[in-house]
């Protein structure tokens, strides 16, 4: 397995573009989330991470229970990888899917979004950049994320729980509790439908 890591000149560009000509929009964030059907997990690249994450994975499949959930690989090369028991989708860029400095290509763009993703979690505690820059690029309305330095605009909400946790499994931990709780929140004041 191989990280697909953007360029940090072309990471530096598309940071900047995405600050100055994207444009946020405003929506409730308890109707979007009680009405989403399709998740999209994006698993770090970081091989020690990713061990984690992928443990961590069954946290946020209770979680989003109710949902279809896919999972992205930021990999090249990683067919069979992570085992697919609990019916998760598996999603990763082949060779072809990247252009120059490992930007996403728009046809490998085009098929995650036909995917119809509702939702977006990040697990990627580092780098990143690729898993955010494709869910925005996706136009996923809800993009779930640590609270990271030039996390906006590609997280519309950054989960900030790393106070007092020193590792992966303890901050994953901490997602998945601020998760839950918002999602019974947006449960509780969400009225349901006739």
């Amino acid at each position: 397995m191989k990280p697909v890591k953007i360029n940090p000149l072309a990471r530096r560009f598309l940071s900047w573009s995405g600050k100055r000509f994207y444009k946020s929009e405003a929506f409730s964030c308890a109707r979007k989330l009680s009405k989403a059907q399709k998740v999209l997990i994006c698993m770090p690249a970081s091989m020690d991470r990713f061990a984690i994450a992928r443990e961590s994975l069954p946290l946020f499949a209770e979680i989003f229970k109710e949902k279809t959930i896919a999972v992205f690989l930021p990999f090249l090369k990683t067919d069979g990888y992570l085992s697919t028991p609990a019916g998760y989708e598996v999603i990763y860029p082949q060779k072809e899917d990247l252009k120059t400095f490992s930007v996403p290509a728009e046809k490998f763009i085009q098929t995650v979004t036909e995917f119809g993703f509702d939702i977006s979690l990040d697990l990627d505690l580092d780098d990143g950049f690729l898993n955010r820059y494709l869910c925005l690029k996706c136009g996923i309305t809800v993009r779930f994320g640590p609270a990271l330095k030039n996390s906006f605009p590609f997280y519309n909400i950054q989960l900030t729980v790393f106070s007092g946790r020193s590792g992966s499994r303890e901050v994953y931990e901490g997602m998945a509790k601020v998760l839950k709780d918002l999602f019974a929140k947006s449960n509780a004041t969400t009225p349901n439908p006739i």
